[in-house]
């Protein structure tokens, strides 16, 4: 539920219609789609991967678009546009195919950063929940990870300006 209110605010300050933010309301939850296609083992790893589990936990990515991607409605366009293209970076940095930039879907770009501060602010196998501030400081300076010159300087820009606004909706529907 918070993607999907992270990415419904997030498309509104950025002033999109109300059709692309009703879409990116209902798509953007089904951006991890791919990952029921993961071995469990794989999946709740509570360690870094090795290589060659890191290029399966990728994987997720494109079996996501191909689940999403045979489909007139609008909705499931959308969300395979995303579950494809959630990983990839501003600086071309990220995966499944390197795109940079405006190459980037919209949507996507505004996924990617809601993906990174709820990852932040969710307990992992591999790391426990952080708080609003810690997973702020994290967008904001980087951690070897995460860098802020991986997103779109203007959703990133929106983001860190109204932050505050996505830490309510993260209280809200804690679980």
């Amino acid at each position: 539920q918070r993607i999907s209110y992270y990415s419904r605010e997030l498309a509104r300050i950025l002033g999109m219609d109300e059709d692309f933010i009703d879409k990116i309301f209902f798509a953007s939850p089904m951006h991890d789609i791919g990952k029921i296609g993961i071995h469990d083992h794989v999946l709740l790893k509570p360690s870094g991967f090795l290589p060659d589990e890191w290029a399966v936990m990728q994987g997720h990515a494109e079996m996501g678009a191909k689940i999403l991607g045979n489909s007139k409605s609008p909705y499931l366009q959308m969300a395979a546009e995303i579950a494809l293209n959630h990983h990839e970076r501003w600086d071309g940095g990220g995966y499944p195919n390197g795109k940079r930039g405006e190459e980037i879907p919209l949507a996507a770009r505004i996924m990617y950063i809601c993906d990174i501060y709820d990852a932040l602010r969710s307990k992992r196998p591999y790391k426990p929940a952080f708080d609003h501030q810690k997973a702020m400081d994290i967008l904001t300076r980087g951690d070897g990870r995460t860098q802020p010159e991986h997103f779109d300087p203007v959703i990133y820009s929106a983001f860190t300006q109204h932050h505050e606004t996505f830490r309510e909706i993260f209280e809200s529907f804690q679980v």
